[in-house]
Formats: C-alpha cells, sequence, structure tokens
C-alpha cells in the first residue's frame, strides 16, 4: 500500500527470460518473458510479454522505453504513457509486447497501491470462477493419435470439461509455405488424430482444434466436413486471417464455430474480421495488443457485433492471471486457454499462487493481478 500522500515511484523495469520448455513433457520450445516494474517503496509489479521467438527485440524495446517511465508515479500511469509508444505507424509486435508487459504490470502495481484485484478496478467481476480449456501441446510426448489421446483423457480426469489438440502439421513438419495444398495422408492423420481424442473424451467434453494456418482457403470447408462426425467445438485459424472474406465464405459454410485472431495487435485488423462476420470467437492476445486496457477496447467492438471472446493464452503464468482479471469482468466471455500441465516448475513461479480446480480457475482476491511472484523462481531457470 502506497503511502498516504505519497506517490509511488518508478525506479527501475527489469526482464526475465525463462526456458519454458525445461522439464516439458514435449521437446517444443518455448520462452516466457516477464517484465518487473520496480517502485521505490519495495513493491514489484509484474507483467509477461512472452513471444516465444522476438524475446530479444522485446527486451530491447523495454530498454529504449524504461527512460520515460522510471521517474513517474506508477498508479494512474497504465494509459498516459504507453500510448505514445502504440500511436506510430512503425509500432509492430515487438513494440505492441514490450508495452503489453509494462502495463499489465502498471495494473498489478495499481491493484496493489489500492489494495483492489484489477477486476475491481475494472468495473467488477460477473462470474466466480473462469472455466478453461486444456492445450494439450506441451503436455504431450508427441503427436501421435494414442499419445493425444491419454493426454486428453487425463486432462478430463483432472476437472477439464474442454481441450485443444492441433490435428494438422505444425511449422518445422512442414515446408516454410504454408500456403500449399496438404497431402491426402496428412488429412488422414489430422483425422485419426481428432477421431483418437474424442472417443477418449467421450461425446460430453469440447474438442477444440486448432488448424494453425495449415490449409488452404479452397481445402477447408472439404476438411471441415471430413471432421464434422468429431463434433468440434470450433476450427481455429484453419489459414492466414488476412482476407476476412475468406474466412467469411468458410464461416458459412462449417458448422462449427470460428475462432481467430489471436495474432493480430491492432484494432483495425480486429473490426474488419467482425464488420465481415467472418468469426464467432475471437481470440486477442493480452500480451500482443498493447495490455489490458486494449484487449478491453476490442473486447467491446466485438459484443457490438455477438462476437464471443476467448482469449489466447498459451503463456505463463503472469499472462494467465491478467486474463483471469479480464475474463471475470466481460460480458461477452466464453472460456481461457490453458497450458495443461506443461511446466513441471510453473507454480514456482508465482509461490503457488495459480489454482486451477476442476478444469476453472477461482476468481482471485489479492490486490493487483493476484498472484505472488518470485523473481529468483524465475531467475533459476533461464533461456539459453
Amino acid at each position: 500500500m502506497s503511502r498516504a500522500g505519497a506517490a509511488m515511484q518508478i525506479t527501475d523495469i527489469q526482464t526475465v527470460v525463462v526456458d519454458a520448455a525445461k522439464g516439458a513433457v514435449s521437446a517444443a520450445r518455448r520462452t516466457w518473458l516477464f517484465v518487473e516494474v520496480h517502485t521505490d517503496e519495495g513493491v514489484i509489479g509484474i507483467g509477461e510479454a512472452s513471444q516465444s521467438r522476438l524475446d530479444a527485440g522485446v527486451v530491447a524495446a523495454i530498454e529504449e522505453m524504461k527512460p520515460s517511465y522510471v521517474g513517474q508515479d506508477a498508479v494512474g500511469l497504465v494509459r498516459r504513457q504507453h500510448r505514445r509508444w502504440l500511436d506510430n505507424p512503425f509500432a509492430g509486435r515487438v513494440r505492441y509486447a514490450a508495452v503489453s508487459g509494462i502495463e499489465m504490470a502498471l495494473w498489478d502495481l495499481a491493484g496493489k497501491a489500492l489494495g483492489q484485484p484489477v477486476h475491481a478496478l475494472l468495473g467488477g467481476a460477473i462470474r466466480e470462477r473462469i472455466p478453461l480449456y486444456a492445450n494439450l501441446s506441451q503436455a504431450t510426448p508427441s503427436r501421435a493419435p494414442e499419445d493425444l489421446a491419454s493426454t486428453a483423457a487425463r486432462a478430463v480426469s483432472h476437472g477439464f470439461e474442454a481441450v485443444k489438440v492441433y490435428p494438422f502439421p505444425q511449422a518445422g513438419e512442414v515446408a516454410p509455405n504454408r500456403g500449399t495444398a496438404l497431402t491426402r495422408g496428412e488429412i488422414g492423420l489430422a483425422e485419426a488424430r481428432v477421431s483418437a481424442v474424442r472417443e477418449a473424451i467421450g461425446p460430453e467434453v469440447a474438442l477444440h482444434t486448432d488448424w494453425a494456418w495449415a490449409l488452404t482457403p479452397g481445402d477447408a470447408a472439404s476438411v471441415a466436413e471430413r471432421l464434422r462426425p468429431y463434433d468440434l467445438f470450433w476450427i481455429e485459424e484453419p489459414f492466414a486471417a488476412d482476407d476476412p472474406e475468406e474466412f467469411a465464405a468458410l464461416r458459412r459454410q462449417i458448422r462449427p464455430r470460428m475462432a481467430g485472431g489471436e495474432q493480430l495487435s491492432e484494432v483495425l485488423p480486429f473490426r474488419q474480421l467482425f464488420e465481415a462476420r467472418a468469426l464467432d470467437v475471437v481470440m486477442p492476445d493480452v500480451k500482443w495488443v498493447g495490455g489490458i486496457s486494449a484487449f478491453l477496447e476490442i473486447a467491446a467492438l466485438a459484443a457490438a457485433f455477438d462476437v464471443e471472446v476467448s482469449p489466447h493464452n498459451m503463456s505463463g503464468p503472469v499472462a494467465t492471471a491478467a486474463c483471469v482479471q479480464l475474463s471475470a469482468v466481460l460480458g461477452s466471455f466464453l472460456t481461457l486457454e490453458y497450458g495443461y500441465a506443461g511446466v513441471p516448475w510453473r507454480a514456482d513461479l508465482v509461490r503457488g499462487t495459480e489454482v486451477v480446480a476442476d478444469g476453472t480457475i477461482p476468481l482471485p482476491s489479492a490486490p493487483g493481478l493476484g498472484i505472488e511472484w518470485d523473481g529468483e523462481a524465475a531467475r533459476a531457470h533461464p533461456a539459453g
């Protein structure tokens, strides 16, 4: 809590990049980038700007931005300062991620200074538990149908009522030109994966699929029809979302929900997808859109077009905490992504304050983002 009549001043901003693949079941490379905003009262605000690919650029951007924050009052700075870095035609993903991480940390500090959880500062929670779906990618030793099925069944046994799989070839499994048509064998293997998972989880558990831009627009509708018997909850990112009309055309042809938007940062491309009626579910990433304030703007726009919101969140515990705060207050919220059983030491980073129970996260009441950050634990797992 800030001293009465005194401002809590920012003294430093530090970044911590950790190896989120260390000890994970999956061999896929992943890093988490955390942002600490230090103050003269010893209180630290924590944010996340994980990129998994562009960490060095984000760290450099934060170092460039740091002088404009140091010496400022941490409370009340959330919107006033960071817009100067995004109201720039040259601001790309790296800059948006840097701003997002700092902005999350400032919300965390504001809540701690005022003794309130962020959801209270956003107007108050309308739900007591945040439903999750288990992204199985980091908890599965291989993408063989039997491994996916086993992991999915384990997630269901832990209380998850929804799981997500990637049935199609991913980066590293196919040539870089993702626009080429898949072979019959690749499509057949994708169906085998979906079929095995559906059999393992039964008919009542929601099955989300992320197609990870693997299909061409010409193939997507026929493949969706082939997978119709498995009752998919949604089809996510079947191909690049650079043409909203192509997305809209596919949405009109398929039965599952169409989900997407995770790679977008600026508001305009989101609006174009909404205006084209291209999505049932939008998936903004709080780490990539400019933080909590920007996420709220996108969610409000989505609501005007009757689009549900499901935060993209294959993230560490800090971005997850920010998503929980947002999910608690959004009327259009659907479900929150969670990286299931991927990193065995994940809980150490927040001293066990990320609570997952029966496939949900109970609404935290602690001030700020509701977690207790352990910077020493994070620094014990540096990215190489």
